[in-house]
């Protein structure tokens, strides 16, 4: 079976598929692995590091980056509308399209803040990528949420 690209990288197409309700069970367990894969990279590699000692940085963002999912899931789940109805099959590619984008943007502005902040020192650049990330994170779900008004509109 071949695979669309435009799946995993157009938003606009897949908004397109979704409005349609024309997006297979297996395109959406594949969006629900991707989702698990990445959070469970996301958050266990650090568990995976002997004797990692966590800055005050790190660990701040740690924990607002868990606070930003939590809020935000409920945030996305209100864009909704419907009472949640077809939440999950709207939620998880979008979550995937838009996600992907901002993981790019932040390993981009991560490398840059760690270049040009660095020679201030170590702590300097680990606020500056928190705040940056931190506010990246909440802009993707913002973004994520405004699709989900329009899938949700769209099919009033």
């Amino acid at each position: 079976m071949p695979i669309d690209y435009r799946l995993i990288w157009s938003t606009r197409h897949v908004k397109r598929k979704l409005t349609e309700r024309n997006i297979s069970d297996r395109a959406t367990f594949c969006y629900f692995f991707a989702i698990i894969a990445f959070d469970w990279l996301q958050f266990s590699i650090g568990s995976s590091v002997p004797a990692l000692s966590l800055s005050p940085w790190a660990l701040a963002g740690t924990w607002l980056s868990f606070a930003t999912t939590v809020g935000g899931l409920l945030y996305l789940f209100s864009c909704n509308g419907k009472r949640g109805e077809q939440f999950l099959p709207r939620y998880l590619p979008l979550s995937v399209t838009v996600g992907w984008k901002f993981a790019i943007a932040s390993l981009v502005l991560a490398t840059v803040i760690d270049m040009t902040l660095g020679v201030y020192g170590r702590a300097v650049a680990g606020w500056a990528n928190t705040g940056v990330l931190t506010v990246l994170n909440l802009t993707m779900f913002w973004r994520i949420g405004e699709h989900l008004r329009d899938l949700s509109r769209a099919g009033d």
